[in-house]
């Protein structure tokens, strides 16, 4: 098989460059940036191969009028790019307003995420695995101590696909995570859960696997992708190459729009751009991620560092970072966590999540362009579905059968 050319150098990009060479497959990978600086190296390095429920669910959309407009909040929408995100945000809620139509969502995402741990020991071997994953669990909490009607009904959607978490009373949460503030009413564990010791760390550990496979990375910007004159293959016009393949696989995440649109393809991705605050890791001592589920954020024990990540700001690709957010950041993180050491604070990120409506990524290809792959619009779980993602798009360039519908995942779904 002719070299295939894979656009982007994140986590996808980077699992699906190495499975392809474990089948023996040649490999370019281009990308501007350095492997793992876009949104693997900021999000909050979750392997949750437990989740199973979209972001759009019945009963928010009485909810999305108080997100929008609270600019601290979990959700906000920047009022100038209103008009361009409102087709989006529409399918988003109509996603999510169908219990059925839910229901088989977290089918989808459970068959995607359920034995990430396992495809990623197959691509990084038994070594490289217990070097960057941390198989802890993961702890969610909430301060309202009553379940809500949603609460209820992600409990049963995960329960239909085999998924149950340990709901823990005060008193064991206090016993687990005896600096949390007495705040937390409710919690529950998730005890096949974990998480990487940093993004970056895993993307550079799969990267250097390639490249000692004889892979190569072009760092380059790709300006533009086009059918090829002679009707073979495609053009990649770069920031200074123009290049040839008969195969292309877009894993470029937000940006997968952009470069879409030059082909002709219109789809509903939109940008949701997530932030975290770091500090050092003597800042806090903490066993385990804990996501606060009702303030949309996490704390994640990463490395060196204790990583705060969350918020979710739909602003596009171009708008300036609110640095508003960092402060309030550190202030969700002080409330949680009391024993804080904010003086530790060392780092303030923004990043973009490449973002579906249904919370299920764009993966396969088009009848109408051969040779054509996508992989991206994972969200908040990229880290957790990119191994499998991988899987699927490495099994579709070879002509080999996948072993899950792979139907949910198709473009031609919107």
């Amino acid at each position: 098989m002719e070299r295939v050319s894979i656009v982007g150098a994140g986590i996808v990009g980077i699992c699906t460059a190495v499975a392809l060479q474990q089948r023996g497959v040649a490999v370019r990978i281009i990308d501007e940036r350095d492997p793992g600086t876009g949104a693997s190296f900021g999000n909050a390095g979750l392997v949750s191969i437990d989740s199973c429920i979209p972001i759009a669910m019945p009963g928010m959309l009485r909810n999305v009028p108080k997100w929008l407009f609270d600019t601290q909040g979990p959700l906000s929408v920047r009022p100038g790019y209103l008009p361009y995100a409102s087709p989006w945000l529409l399918k988003w809620i109509r996603s999510g307003a169908s219990e059925k139509h839910v229901s088989l969502l977290c089918r989808a995402l459970r068959r995607l995420h359920k034995d990430a741990l396992v495809h990623y020991r197959n691509l990084l071997g038994a070594r490289g695995f217990n070097e960057v994953i941390r198989l802890s669990g993961q702890l969610h909490v909430w301060d309202t101590p009553r379940k809500s009607a949603g609460d209820l009904l992600a409990d049963r959607l995960r329960a239909e696909q085999g998924v149950v978490a340990r709901d823990l009373s005060v008193e064991e949460i206090t016993e687990l995570m005896p600096g949390m503030a007495r705040t937390v009413r409710r919690a529950q564990l998730y005890e096949n859960n974990g998480y990487v010791a940093t993004p970056y760390q895993l993307v550079q550990r799969l990267f250097q696997q390639f490249i000692d496979g004889g892979g190569e990375f072009l760092q380059q910007r790709v300006n533009g992708i086009s059918p090829h004159s002679d009707g073979a293959g495609f053009r990649i016009i770069t920031s200074c190459s123009d290049l040839r393949s008969s195969r292309v696989v877009i894993c470029a995440g937000a940006w997968s729009k952009r470069l879409l649109k030059g082909l002709g393809i219109d789809i509903p991705l939109e940008t949701e751009r997530g932030y975290h605050v770091s500090f050092d890791s003597s800042a806090l001592d903490l066993p385990m991620p804990v996501m606060h589920k009702e303030h949309a954020f996490g704390v994640t024990p990463m490395g060196e560092s204790i990583r705060v990540a969350g918020f979710v700001e739909i602003a596009g690709l171009d708008a300036e970072p609110d640095m508003s957010r960092e402060a309030a950041l550190v202030a969700h993180a002080k409330r949680l966590f009391p024993a804080l050491d904010t003086s530790r604070k060392d780092r303030f990120w923004l990043g973009f999540r490449p973002s579906t409506p249904d919370s299920l990524p764009i993966l396969g290809g088009l009848d109408n362009m051969p040779g054509l792959f996508l992989g991206f619009g994972h969200g908040h779980t990229g880290i957790t579905g990119a191994p499998v993602s991988a899987e699927i798009l490495a099994n579709l360039i070879t002509g080999t059968a996948n072993t899950i519908d792979v139907a949910p995942y198709a473009i031609n779904r919107f």
